[in-house]
């Protein structure tokens, strides 16, 4: 048997909810909560624990995944964690800062002191 630490069972845990809402209908997902970050607000990353989804809107992978990090957002309360997505193309400063090489790309943040 595997035993796994905190932090990954944790990891675990986000992206197995993050692919199941991919299957989950609407009813169950009562709103979106997606916070939408950009080089005046990304220093929001610094408080607590974040998703954050690196897209552009040309990109096809991108438009596939949108509705369901959009429903993904609506469990952000009860996993306690904020999510939100980044726009590339009218942020082009954050994807060379957090070096974004693929797009859609998808980060954990978690500022532990």
């Amino acid at each position: 048997m595997f035993y796994l630490r905190t932090a990954i069972k944790k990891h675990f845990i986000l992206l197995l909810l993050l692919f199941l809402t991919c299957y989950v209908g609407q009813a169950f997902a009562p709103g979106s909560k997606l916070i939408k970050l950009d080089e005046d607000t990304w220093t929001q990353l610094l408080e607590g624990e974040w998703m954050v989804e690196f897209y552009a809107p040309w990109c096809p992978a991108c438009k596939h995944l949108e509705p369901q990090w959009e429903q993904f957002s609506s469990w952000s309360d009860d996993l306690s964690i904020k999510i939100a997505s980044i726009d590339v193309t009218t942020n082009p400063g954050l994807s060379g800062r957090f070096m974004v090489t693929a797009l859609p790309t998808i980060y954990q943040y978690v500022l532990t002191f």
